[in-house]
């Protein structure tokens, strides 16, 4: 998979390194409701694949979906977090892309990401 264009200066004001990650997401903006994926992840945000485009600047709420073998992991519950379009773009063939820093994040769902970060390993079974 290419990687996304980073806006300049963008990869240097990163706090959290992000690791390559496919999961399912959906995203709330405003009154629409539409899904994504993740390409990557960390503990202070997130790129994603969105269906549709998103407004840089705007805020959003993210559910992130641990699924495995097409199936919605039961024993590991969705994260919703609120967060901030922090840049937007469109990959070569043509899919929205953009990145997302997560906005207020509680002790819970900073446990959450961890373990979804330290215990799984990136690949395209992850979807």
């Amino acid at each position: 998979m290419p990687t996304a264009p980073v806006p300049p200066g963008q990869a240097r004001r990163r706090q959290f390194d992000r690791v390559p990650i496919r999961m399912s997401a959906e995203v709330r903006a405003g009154d629409q409701t539409f899904t994504a994926s993740t390409r990557d992840l960390s503990e202070g945000g997130a790129g994603l694949e969105p269906e549709r485009p998103l407004g840089e600047g705007s805020e959003v709420t993210l559910g992130l979906f641990l699924v495995v073998d097409d199936v919605e992991e039961e024993r590991m519950p969705p994260l919703w977090v609120k967060a901030r379009v922090a840049w937007t773009g469109e990959a070569d063939d043509g899919r929205h892309i953009a990145g997302v820093r997560f906005e207020v994040i509680t002790d819970a769902q900073k446990r959450w990401l961890r373990q979804v970060l330290g215990h799984l390993t990136p690949g395209p079974e992850i979807i």
